[in-house]
């Protein structure tokens, strides 16, 4: 690979991650901050989990909706406008989120910017990288939400406590807003990367086992990136000393995602398995988490972040792999489950831990993705005999 070849893929993986991140920013920036919001606001664990569900509500039509038009519309017009949706919401949080509902509505707007914003960069990523590098590409891409929640978590000991959480929201507005300037303008759709522009045709019952599958081991990590911290501030860590560890554990996943993705270009197929076995890992760090036990919380959150936050990266990979020139609509599909099963999953947690701790709300978590697992498999399995009819 040239010079200027390799020089246009980091590019286009750093837009790709930059453009990510900023749309989910906001609501792991609100479950990283909710113990500071929490006190100044006087919300609940179960106002928290509604706040974390709203936003993946919000991204579930929006991602059904502009899956199957991203290409007609243009991915990189669709980064750009959903980018500046993203930065209004971080702005009208920090200027006048001083009420549930002010900043459950602009987590909704992030909400809906977040859904049109994956598949856009789904279809951005594959249309120009080579298919040899796509794995890696979607490791990379799909490492903006554990940045995302890394940042949020620094954000708490070096911004929320030293001068306030409005300021955190206020900072992440201005990225937003300077990546969103930076986003490329529409250049059309480049042939030749991937099977150029010809359709295929989208089988609903695999993707619908995916997207169960994607959908449970979402909902049980969002509510990891959402009560994590308030849940290690219970068992007596200092709040920001938990900030620092939710960022240990997400820069685990980001390696975790990228590894994943650079080892899934060199494996001739069974990505979906190697998701299944990473929910099913992921199950024993929730598990660890559920004893409340300090000396346990680093080993439990490092493993429950890496693999039970890991695998995003090969199941994108993988779903778009087996939909060549319907990436943009498949992954939206399965997307959409991700964002339905983040809207149940926090939103449970949050009524669990309220009526019956934070023991019970991990053991939930941990059979979540353990029911995650086997619906991933039961997706792979009806997908192969989808794949062996098409040319029939």
């Amino acid at each position: 690979m040239g010079t200027d070849e390799e020089r246009s893929s980091a590019l286009i993986l750093v837009l790709c991650i930059a453009a990510t991140t900023i749309t989910t920013l906001p609501v792991f920036l609100t479950g990283a901050l909710a113990v500071v919001i929490r006190q100044h606001l006087g919300l609940s664990s179960t106002d928290l989990g509604l706040l974390v569900a709203g936003f993946f509500a919000a991204a579930v039509p929006s991602s059904l909706l502009i899956a199957p038009r991203v290409a007609a519309i243009g991915a990189e017009r669709i980064m750009r406008v959903t980018g500046f949706a993203a930065t209004t919401a971080l702005a009208v949080i920090a200027g006048v989120g001083d009420s549930f509902v002010v900043i459950l509505g602009a987590l909704v707007l992030a909400g809906i910017a977040n859904g049109a914003m994956q598949p856009a960069v789904n279809l951005y990523l594959t249309s120009r990288v080579h298919l040899a590098r796509q794995g890696f590409a979607f490791g990379v891409k799909q490492a903006a939400i554990p940045v995302s929640t890394l940042l949020a978590g620094i954000s708490v000991p070096l911004v929320a406590l030293t001068f306030g959480w409005r300021y955190a929201y206020l900072g992440a507005a201005i990225v937003a807003l300077t990546v969103t300037v930076l986003l490329p303008k529409s250049q059309g759709m480049r042939t030749g990367v991937r099977g150029g522009t010809a359709k295929t045709t989208v089988v609903l019952k695999p993707l619908i086992f995916l997207a169960i599958g994607i959908g449970l081991g979402a909902g049980a990590a969002n509510g990891l990136g959402a009560f994590f911290i308030s849940s290690s501030a219970r068992i007596g860590g200092a709040v920001g000393t938990a900030g620092y560890l939710a960022s240990l554990g997400s820069l685990a996943s980001l390696l975790t995602r990228i590894v994943s993705g650079y080892l899934a270009d060199r494996r001739s197929g069974n990505h979906f398995v190697v998701v299944a076995a990473m929910l099913s890992l992921g199950a024993l760090g929730y598990l660890l988490l559920s004893f409340g036990l300090r000396p346990l919380v680093v080993a439990a959150a490092v493993l429950a972040y890496a693999a039970g936050w890991g695998w995003n990266g090969v199941f994108n990979y993988a779903v778009a792999r087996t939909h060549p020139n319907a990436t943009g609509h498949a992954t939206g599909i399965t997307q959409a489950g991700a964002f339905a099963g983040s809207v149940f999953g926090p939103l449970v947690f949050g009524i669990i831990v309220d009526h019956f701790g934070y023991a019970v709300a991990w053991r939930f978590a941990a059979a979540m993705v353990i029911v995650a697992a086997v619906a991933v498999m039961v997706g792979r399995s009806l997908l192969i005999q989808e794949i062996a009819t098409r040319d029939e």
